[in-house]
């Protein structure tokens, strides 16, 4: 790394260290919440999307949805190809990162029948639930994506996430028409797990690799941040920009599918900086020689839902992340 960059990383990473220590995030995440139907006001951020017209096609398929408030904008949501008498409905929306070559797609873990009961109703209060795993692969096989990310674990109910993908390599898994086997399954102690799974479909096929991170709750965030910036830096660099759209998936593709997107992002952008010197890489991020991540965050909320990184906890989350990826980058250096 020359000299320079190096240089303008490290005040970086001490004014932001400083700004965290002395200042906090809760002044700066207002400025976050302040977007959306009803800026600062996120309860009424759903009841205000659905009144004003802004989310009409989740409205009309309401039961391909695994919360009843996590409806994606109509705008930039993901458009199946199906027949005429067919929905083209999935709860996904394509994400674009300004300086980031890389194409996102944030969605919610796939639902199936098999994980609710009375016991465990689904979110709009009835004991069953639609199938929308062959949606998902759909979705996969259409935008010729080679890249799954999940950020959660298989749990039943609405809070956690159907299994849509084998885990034995003798297992074949149907949903329509699409067939799934495991290929080859990697694991990393009790932090991730590597699979490279076999889709086809139609006389069709493709491999598609599938990352889990299994440290992250729902509702909480990631105690040891080096794992999770371990994770990220993996998916970067592994990631080809044309191997299409790296498609990212918690439970409900809101918080935590957009906290991990803004760190990947952020490492892009850090690592295009080095590669070439360009200030222009940082605009977007640095603000006044500290990380801002103020107006990355509010675009995503703007494609997606007003709850992209939920809470103030989730955001410091990103922040804590980062300087950890910016410190190792500079050690390495």
């Amino acid at each position: 790394m020359e000299s320079a960059r190096r240089k303008c990383l490290e005040i970086i990473l001490q004014n932001t260290l400083v700004k965290l220590y002395q200042k906090g995030l809760s002044e700066e995440y207002k400025q976050v919440e302040d977007v959306g139907p009803t800026p600062g006001d996120a309860w009424a951020q759903h009841d205000a999307m659905v009144s004003r017209g802004l989310c009409e096609a989740a409205v009309k398929n309401s039961e391909k949805n695994r919360y009843c408030n996590l409806f994606p904008f109509d705008s930039d949501r993901v458009k199946l190809q199906v027949p005429k008498d067919k929905s083209d409905y999935i709860n996904a929306s394509w994400i674009k990162i300004p300086g980031v070559e890389i194409r996102f797609i944030l969605t919610m873990a796939p639902l199936h029948p098999s994980s609710f009961s009375s016991s465990r109703p689904v979110d709009f209060g009835m004991n069953s639930s639609v199938s929308t795993c062959a949606d998902f692969w759909r979705m996969v096989q259409q935008t010729d994506s080679k890249r799954v990310i999940m950020l959660c674990k298989i749990e039943s109910g609405y809070t956690g996430c159907a299994q849509y993908f084998p885990t034995e390599q003798e297992e074949l898994v149907t949903f329509d028409e699409y067939s799934l086997t495991l290929d080859k399954e990697i694991s990393q102690e009790d932090v991730s797990v590597d699979r490279t799974l076999n889709l086809t479909w139609d006389g069709n096929s493709r491999m598609i690799n599938h990352s889990q991170f299994n440290l992250w709750p729902n509702y909480g965030v990631v105690e040891n941040v080096s794992q999770l910036a371990d994770f990220v830096k993996k998916i970067l660099d592994a990631t080809q920009v044309c191997e299409g759209p790296v498609i990212v998936h918690c439970s409900g593709g809101i918080g935590r599918s957009g906290a991990f997107t803004s760190i990947l992002s952020v490492l892009y952008l850090l690592n295009k900086y080095v590669e070439t010197g360009s200030a222009e890489c940082l605009s977007g991020i640095v603000l006044n020689e500290e990380i801002c991540l103020v107006e990355l965050v509010r675009g995503m909320r703007k494609q997606r839902h007003p709850w992209m990184v939920e809470g103030e906890k989730q955001y410091l989350l990103i922040y804590s992340t980062v300087l950890h990826l910016l410190q190792e980058m500079l050690k390495e250096s």
